[in-house]
């Protein structure tokens, strides 16, 4: 009989416990050494910093608030390149982003912007708005006029 792996350390409350402790002790830390225990699965800064824990913990605090309590993720991004932070609703089974219903946030130090799919995997704010969602407050409403559509 084949086990199962389990992947519970990367849901939102799990990672959530991590980041505050980061915060508290005042961690900055060389990504390599501490990707997996926050849920990293790329970068491009070589040091994740108190400033970067504070940015997870508002979009992981947001993304409870919200229901999205399964598997999180984040590429910490730099200036000009691909990032990102994402919250599901359902954990992974493989260690990799499940399908069905996310919110996503920007996270760079340029920008920030949100967005959100539903369970048949239409993301939203369409793609030429992809970044009018500024603030967590427009993402809640667009999430709840797109659920009177």
């Amino acid at each position: 009989m084949e086990q199962t792996k389990d992947y519970s350390k990367y849901n939102a409350q799990a990672v959530l416990n991590e980041v505050e402790n980061a915060i508290e002790a005042g961690w900055s830390l060389p990504i390599r050494m501490v990707y997996d225990r926050f849920s990293i699965f790329d970068w491009w800064p070589e040091r994740l910093t108190v400033a970067h824990l504070k940015q997870m913990r508002t979009f992981l605090n947001e993304a409870i608030k919200l229901g999205y309590t399964g598997y999180v993720c984040f590429k910490v991004g730099a200036s000009g390149c691909a990032n990102g932070m994402w919250a599901y609703k359902t954990p992974t089974t493989d260690g990799y982003s499940p399908k069905g219903a996310a919110i996503y946030r920007s996270f760079t130090p340029d920008y920030t912007y949100y967005g959100f799919c539903d369970d048949n995997e239409t993301w939203y704010p369409a793609q030429d708005k992809y970044d009018s969602l500024k603030t967590t407050k427009m993402l809640e409403e667009a999430m709840k006029m797109e659920a009177l559509i």
